[in-house]
């Protein structure tokens, strides 16, 4: 294996301290990945990523990586401490020959997701990275941009019963609306027995989760335009009797008159209220995240910042250069 990049994380970018974070690295045509692409296979196998220490390995996904394209998408558990003090830097590994990592492998695709219940990456398919719970879409397509189009009318995907939800829920996503009109529903999660349940929805113009135990009680912003143009992080976070919605990484409403969560959640979808089957989303999804403990703020808006701008959030520089023989092989997949 040789060291052919180092990604370097801006600490400025990390409010606070972070345990285990889960972050995004995505490959492009800057000079810093030369000695990558001149080394790696196509699809990105054989990428490992290191602490600083070139000792200590870090587990990550390789959702997509193309050699010929110079594009890709690289998710990784940093373990230990990601510091807000000073920089952190991965070092990228590759040997253009060693086959990737099973899913369940200590370094695979499941260990990044560990600290989540649910993580879908929609970009791909409606298949949950944690290994548990995926999921069955009806009338989805999928892009590697733009994520799972959903088209307002019967786009949906139903998620099988989660285990181990008590008292505590975080539901992460990004999201943009081509519809904005009526009420739009891109995540629901109820009991159809006792009629409560949490959705997370776009009503009319601004984003809005609600609660409903026998009467509705909402967060919103009714000033914040969910418009049509561009992506918006969407995040709600269920604790007791606290329900609060942030978007981009900030809190826009919050209340703390709720009933406790722990009430047999058996009814959980994407697009639409479950229930009922109504409230379609029209729109397109990329990622979603559920957790069953709530996440600090600065994980939240550390998570905003390297998925909104990760331009921004980290610099990349190759190793290097790649020997000449590398260059030789990148100039040929280059001309294919």
């Amino acid at each position: 294996m040789a060291h052919v990049a180092t990604i370097t994380i801006d600490h400025t970018k990390v409010p606070g301290d972070l345990t285990d974070y889960v972050g995004l690295i995505v490959p492009d045509g800057s000079a810093g990945y030369a000695a990558l692409y001149a080394l790696c296979l196509e699809g990105g196998g054989d990428i490992r990523l290191f602490k600083s220490d070139d000792t200590t390995e870090i587990a990550r996904e390789i959702v997509s990586f193309s050699v010929s394209a110079e594009t890709g998408e690289i998710h990784y558990k940093y373990s230990g401490t990601l510091s807000s003090s000073v920089d952190t830097a991965i070092h990228v590994y590759a040997d253009g020959s060693s086959a990737d990592y099973a899913v369940t492998a200590t370094y695979g695709r499941n260990a990044v997701w560990s600290g989540c219940i649910l993580r879908y990456n929609l970009k791909v398919d409606a298949n949950d990275s944690t290994g548990t719970y995926n999921g069955t879409a009806t009338s989805i397509t999928y892009n590697t941009d733009t994520g799972a189009s959903l088209n307002g009318t019967n786009s949906k995907i139903d998620i099988p019963t989660i285990s181990g939800v008590t008292n505590e829920l975080y539901v992460n996503l990004w999201a943009k609306a081509d519809t904005v009109s009526g009420v739009r529903n891109m995540f629901f999660t109820g009991n159809a027995a006792n009629n409560r349940n949490l959705d997370v929805t776009n009503n009319s113009t601004y984003p809005r989760v609600g609660w409903f135990d026998g009467g509705f009680k909402q967060v919103a912003d009714t000033g914040l335009s969910f418009g049509t143009t561009s992506f918006r992080m969407v995040t709600v976070t269920r604790n007791g009797a606290n329900l609060e919605i942030l978007i981009d990484g900030a809190t826009e409403d919050s209340r703390n008159d709720l009933s406790t969560l722990n009430i047999g959640l058996d009814r959980w979808g994407v697009g639409y209220i479950r229930t009922n089957n109504a409230s379609f989303f029209d729109g397109d999804i990329k990622w979603i995240s559920v957790r069953s403990s709530v996440p600090t703020a600065n994980w939240i808006t550390t998570e905003y910042n390297n998925q909104n701008s990760y331009s921004t959030f980290y610099s990349v520089a190759a190793v290097a250069g790649g020997s000449a023989a590398q260059a030789a092989r990148r100039g040929a997949v280059m001309m294919m």
